[in-house]
């Protein structure tokens, strides 16, 4: 018994990693035409339907197959050209370079299945947040492409315009979020006792034992270099003038963000945002967004990445559809070697032992959220302080590298996604190298396996009990496919 088998992932796992290559792949799939010689046993209506279904990917109320659709599950069709075009993204994406076309189907079949039952069970997915996550697919293929280029992204997948490659991953996106959504409502009841745990643990033979890679416990004295305060003044008054603009002249916020704001992950969709109290946002930021009502615009307010104006554009219940402008105050270089200094001397007197890392830490560190805790890093997955190496960005992954206990790095440079510099120093706490999975060691991570291992059978079960009551026509070519079989 493999640990694969154990947890039972193979198949689960893998469909949600190609469920976005799955979507971009029908997002840039040409636009399908058929003649009357590829209808089979229909009539003009359902050939004009059917191709429509076809152009659009969208539910469809006819069933029936016709040549060029590999598939028909509930209100959805597959065509074989997403399969054709899935492939040829899962070519370009590594890891999952080797999927047969069989598992390609039994993905798409998958992502079709929670998306159906999704809307009969009256799930939606706001229009706000498919936008934001066509935004965030776009961007990420201008990296993939080194380009910012928005046409050059557009002529790769072999459309006209960016605007017909968000409107086909807006619409997709929807199917993959409704898909997730199904998935968090199977298995949100779901959860695991110690006892569960333990007889999950004692099912996996010593030779099959998961190994962990190496981790770290840490600490960090962050410093941020301060803008000068002309240079605040500078973007203050200008965050003025475009709330004045708004206001009293009925200006777009919205352009205004797209146009101006400095926050390149929201800059695009105007800005936008949508909170809760829990959500993972600066104090500052939350507490503008829950003290306005709703159309009211803040005045300018800092927060460790800027200043910002937040408009509150809806109120929810409790959440607050917002729009912010960032800008960041220019920082010269005086102030940028001044922030170095500092830290400098710093290091030099925790490793002289004339100061503790912790009180450093305290002293001057510019993060407050971890700066009054002496600095330590709590992994926000676990509440513990231990992280996988692997799992941090590749530089700071390279210094902890030849870290051992005890050890301080160098100064550490880092930009954050609007481009701000800062320095940190890390202090290794302790160091786990690379082991096999021990019970007492391990329980936190054996516990997430042990739940996801409990999470996906109860959607094994529920995907088993609605393939009966589910409509689905497979076509002849994936006869041979056996992963289908249940399917069929």
């Amino acid at each position: 018994m493999t640990l694969l088998t154990v947890i039972n992932l193979k198949s689960t796992i893998k469909y949600l990693g190609v469920f976005i290559v799955l979507a971009f792949a029908k997002a840039v799939t040409a636009q399908t035409t058929t003649t009357d010689n590829d209808v089979v046993d229909v009539d003009n209506q359902i050939v004009a339907e059917t191709l429509a279904a076809m152009d659009s990917v969208k539910p469809v109320k006819k069933r029936f197959l016709i040549e060029g659709v590999a598939g028909v599950i509930g209100d959805y069709v597959i065509l074989g050209s997403d399969i054709v075009s899935a492939k040829q993204q899962a070519n370009r994406q590594s890891g999952i370079a080797n999927i047969s076309n069989c598992e390609l189907m039994e993905s798409l079949l998958s992502e079709k299945m929670y998306a159906h039952h999704a809307i009969q069970d009256s799930i939606t997915i706001s229009d706000r947040e498919i936008e934001g996550r066509t935004e965030q697919t776009i961007q990420y293929f201008k990296n993939g492409l080194q380009t910012t280029d928005e046409q050059k992204v557009a002529d790769f997948y072999k459309k006209d315009n960016i605007a017909q490659v968000r409107e086909a991953l807006n619409r997709l996106n929807r199917d993959v979020l409704l898909a997730q959504r199904m998935q968090e409502r199977i298995t949100e009841q779901v959860e695991i006792t110690p006892e569960e745990v333990r007889e999950f643990f004692s099912k996996i033979s010593e030779e099959e034992l998961p190994l962990f890679n190496t981790e770290v416990e840490m600490a960090q004295i962050v410093v941020i270099p301060e803008a000068e305060q002309s240079e605040i003044d500078i973007v203050v008054n200008k965050l003025k003038e475009y709330r004045e603009d708004v206001l009293d002249n009925g200006a777009d916020f919205a352009a205004k963000a797209t146009l101006y704001s400095d926050d390149t992950g929201t800059e695009r969709a105007g800005g936008v945002l949508e909170l809760q109290r829990s959500s993972p946002f600066v104090k500052e930021f939350k507490d503008q967004a829950f003290s306005l009502r709703e159309g009211e615009i803040s005045e300018p307010f800092e927060t460790q990445f800027g200043w910002h104006i937040l408009y509150v554009e809806k109120v929810i219940g409790q959440i607050r559809q917002v729009r912010h402008i960032l800008l960041i105050p220019y920082i010269s270089v005086s102030q940028i070697e001044k922030a170095k200094a500092e830290l400098n001397a710093m290091r030099d007197r925790i490793i002289l032992k004339e100061i503790e890392f912790g009180e450093a830490a305290k002293e001057i560190s510019d993060e407050e959220r971890t700066a009054q805790n002496g600095g330590k890093i709590i992994n926000p997955n676990t509440g513990t302080g231990r992280v996988e190496i692997t799992r941090l960005e590749s530089d700071m992954a390279s210094t902890l590298q030849f870290l051992e206990k005890g050890d301080v790095s160098g100064i550490i440079e880092e930009k954050s996604p609007t481009g701000a510099k800062s320095f940190k120093l890390v202090y290794v706490i302790d160091k786990i190298p690379d082991h096999k999975a021990n019970y007492a060691q391990d329980y936190l991570k054996i516990k997430d396996l042990a739940l996801k291992d409990k999470q996906v059978k109860a959607i094994n079960k529920w995907r088993n009990e609605k393939i009966a009551d589910t409509y689905i026509k497979i076509g002849s070519e994936y006869n041979e496919c056996d992963i289908l079989n249940a399917w069929k």
